[in-house]
């Protein structure tokens, strides 16, 4: 049986030219905006940030020598990371401060890196939120041996299931826990990972939030990512009409390396009424959309085509959604090429 052609989205001549040069554009700044986005999103209060640390960098940047302060020739000073001890939590809490404290990281031993880190335990909590602390947290994940950076952990747990909730879903926190998924052992984020799959659908759904169930699925071994992928799938109806959701779907779908898994949650997509073409229009959703159509196949594919075509109108007053048209048009006249090429050597071979 031939193949449902969703014809219904083919638009006419002049429609299409126009989308075209609508969806070029869509297209080429979508790339750069995705590598954007989280940067974006956290340095949102970055003036804000600079405003909170500016005593500091005003008095550590005065033309006056006689007048500099302490901190200034310390900074001045600070290439070898034992010039640092006794300051290392000050500085992290300051712009250029937290800058000194990372180069020495990334210069010391394994031994001065100890020292170094050691001034910052007690303090994690307030490091995760600070907006120049946090970047010193995580280069000790970086840097620093599974051992090292375990003072980090036992600190946020510390704090109980609100403390790990409170940073995954905070704009400079979310960075800490995914740096730990990243850096960890399973065994060192397996409580963090279940704190956060017992919450896994409105987390998926927060503005940082998502960053971190993204980087569980990318970063978790074989039967955690299949018990997320699970939860995501139960709550696909959720995350599909919401722009940080189909983020973490397109995530799921990508990155998970399940392919079982990852078809089950495209065929769940596909049996909610209009889902897919509501995804279609949101920014994540549309790419999302199309990594469903890849996984699917049959009559699961000639259903998702014909839920996409009965809302063509709907995706062209979109502008990620005429993305979707468009490429779904582009594939059916390919499809059409084709079936004239195969009839024609067929008549010849007759």
């Amino acid at each position: 049986m031939a193949p449902f052609l969703p014809t219904g989205l083919q638009p006419p001549c002049e429609l299409a030219h126009f989308e075209e040069a609508q969806d070029g554009k869509v297209q080429a700044s979508d790339e750069c905006d995705d590598r954007q986005d989280e940067e974006r999103i956290h340095d949102k209060c970055e003036t804000r940030s600079r405003a909170w640390s500016g005593s500091t960098v005003a008095s550590t940047t005065c033309s006056d020598d006689t007048d500099a302060s302490p901190l200034q020739s310390l900074l001045d000073d600070a290439v070898d990371g034992n010039l640092l001890l006794g300051q290392v939590w000050e500085l992290s809490q300051d712009a250029a401060g937290c800058r000194q404290v990372q180069q020495a990281l990334e210069e010391a031993d394994q031994k001065l890196q100890m020292v170094l880190v050691s001034e910052l335990r007690g303090h994690v909590l307030q490091a995760i939120e600070c907006p120049h602390a946090n970047y010193v947290l995580q280069k000790c994940i970086i840097m620093m041996p599974h051992t090292g950076f375990q003072f980090i952990l036992n600190e946020l747990l510390a704090g109980g299931s609100d403390a790990v909730r409170a940073a995954v879903r905070h704009k400079y926190g979310c960075r800490i826990v995914k740096s730990l998924l990243e850096h960890g052992t399973q065994e060192q984020i397996s409580p963090i990972v279940e704190i956060v799959m017992e919450d896994a659908i409105e987390t998926a759904k927060h503005p940082y939030g998502t960053f971190v169930v993204q980087h569980m699925v990318l970063h978790l071994a074989g039967e955690a990512r299949r018990r997320l992928l699970q939860h995501l799938t139960a709550g696909a109806n959720m995350l599909a009409s919401d722009p940080q959701g189909c983020a973490t779907l397109g995530a799921a779908l990508v990155d998970s390396g399940l392919t079982e898994e990852a078809s089950s949650l495209a065929r769940r997509l596909v049996e909610g009424p209009n889902l897919l073409v509501e995804m279609a229009c949101l920014r994540h959703g549309h790419r999302a959309v199309k990594e469903v159509l890849e996984l699917l196949e049959g009559r699961e594919l000639d259903s998702a085509h014909r839920q996409l075509a009965a809302g063509a109108g709907q995706l062209r007053s979109s502008r990620y959604g005429r993305v979707v048209a468009r490429d779904l048009a582009n594939k059916a006249s390919r499809r059409i090429d084709l079936d004239v090429v195969l009839g024609k050597k067929q008549a010849c071979l007759v």
